[in-house]
């Protein structure tokens, strides 16, 4: 596991491969340390879905593209490929269409499974990914914009994205999945807090 936090203390990045018992990593508590507990929230179930019709685009991209590698080598009898293979090359689409609606399926639900949110008093943190795991907190005093975002399929299901940006790079990050009226919610949570943090300060 690997900690990063940028010199202006924006941010703090904290990447977490899968351990081989599915559970959750909880380092021992140190000076300094931040507990890697769950966040509290969960995203919305349609996220799920979101991430199906996703996969699905892509699904069908690739097995188009497979559909026209398959009859460009089964035109051209490529002498170089074993001849088993350009005789059964028409099993390519099938087979790439198998396997990536598998990995679409298992994607979907294990990032819904992963991906959580919270927000504190004083920081908001996340924790995404899928085969690794990201951690993201951020304190709110930092955060200069926060925005809402809705792609196509987002808009369809009612979801929306939360943006939140701060001064350096490293310290934006986003929070996906969420049903509109929460993110509305946690968009104006923020900002209101964000502006109350730096009231305090001055």
């Amino acid at each position: 596991m690997s900690d990063q936090t940028d010199t202006n203390g924006d941010v703090t990045n904290v990447t977490e491969p899968p351990d081989q018992a599915g559970g959750r990593v909880r380092p021992a508590p140190g000076p300094g340390s931040v507990p890697l507990r769950d966040p509290a929230n969960r995203v919305s179930r349609k996220a799920i879905t979101l991430w199906l019709m996703e996969g699905a685009v892509w699904t069908v991209l690739l097995v188009a593209g497979s559909v026209l590698l398959a009859g460009w080598i089964g035109d051209a009898r490529w002498t170089w490929l074993p001849g088993w293979i350009v005789d059964e090359i028409g099993l390519l689409p099938w087979a790439v269409g198998i396997v990536l609606a598998a990995l679409t399926v298992t994607e979907s639900l294990w990032r819904y499974a992963v991906h959580r949110w919270e927000l504190t008093g004083d920081v908001v943190y996340a924790r995404s990914g899928w085969l690794s795991r990201d951690w993201v907190f951020v304190p709110v005093s930092r955060i200069q914009t926060v925005d809402k975002a809705q792609g196509w399929f987002e808009r369809l299901l009612g979801l929306a994205t939360v943006e939140i940006r701060t001064a350096s790079h490293a310290g934006s990050s986003t929070i996906k999945g969420l049903d509109y009226g929460v993110a509305a919610g946690l968009a104006e949570a923020l900002a209101r807090r964000a502006e109350e943090l730096r009231d305090d300060a001055t």
